[in-house]
């Protein structure tokens, strides 16, 4: 509507400065048509430099997030710098219930706080501000101008709980590598431990059958895989060190 008074505020200006014949006609329309002018104006501009009819709106949201990690015993929050910038950064996660990665915005409305607390479960909580008209009034006198919904600020607040780590994504590029590594080194190892523990059973008795032999093998697997969980949380923990040293470098 905005739009539509301050064309006719131009159109009966012209006319009546440029084509009625006498001053008074003049005075009148083209005064009527400037006062419209000016007013339709003033309410565009200060609706969009002071939000004129508008009100700030909050709203915020609690999402359920899970860890962006090459291994289960570190749960991982990555982010990625901006243009090297030591301050913005965007961060990357995936929801509770999805595979699929998702990251925080690139703006300059956007800010983002990690807090770390005795907490469980890991949740993101976004809390938007932003400009909308105060009523239907509002809403009609602006229709066309397209500045209904304005964003004021987003902030990204991760609540992680004490266990989580973050890391830069050149960083968790680096532990995903070495963990691939660790895991293929520890399963070569695996086998051959099983293997010598079978050898071992049949050189102390050497009439065991076959049914035996793999109860024996069985046995060795359950004790080497529980003494491989018992090394991989220590693992993942020196990976992690590794990775913040070497590929901050």
């Amino acid at each position: 509507m905005i739009l539509i008074s301050l064309f006719i505020g131009v159109i009966c200006f012209v006319t009546g400065v440029l084509l009625l014949k006498t001053r008074a006609q003049q005075w009148l329309v083209g005064g009527l048509g400037l006062i419209l002018l000016v007013l339709s104006a003033s309410l565009m501009i200060g609706n969009d430099n002071a939000h004129w009819g508008m009100h700030q709106v909050s709203q915020q949201q609690t999402t359920k997030i899970a860890s962006i990690s090459p291994t289960k015993q570190l749960p991982l929050l990555i982010y990625q710098p901006i243009r090297q910038s030591k301050t913005e950064k965007v961060y990357l996660y995936r929801l509770a219930n999805q595979k699929k990665a998702l990251h925080t915005q690139a703006s300059i409305k956007t800010t983002n706080e990690i807090s770390y607390q005795a907490t469980k479960r890991a949740k993101l909580v976004v809390t938007t501000k932003y400009w909308r008209y105060q009523n239907s009034f509002w809403r009609w006198c602006f229709s066309g101008t397209g500045a209904h919904h304005e964003l004021i600020s987003r902030q990204n607040k991760f609540v992680l709980p004490n266990n989580w780590t973050t890391i830069s994504c050149k960083q968790a590029a680096w532990l995903e590598k070495a963990a691939k590594a660790k895991q293929a080194a520890a399963k070569t190892q695996s086998r051959q431990q099983i293997a010598l523990l079978v050898e071992q059973a049949k050189a102390k008795q050497p009439a065991l059958t076959t049914q035996q032999l793999q109860q024996i093998k069985a046995t060795a697997e359950k004790q080497v895989e529980a003494k491989v969980q018992q090394q991989e949380q220590q693992v993942a923990q020196t990976l992690l060190k590794q990775a913040k040293k070497t590929a901050s470098q």
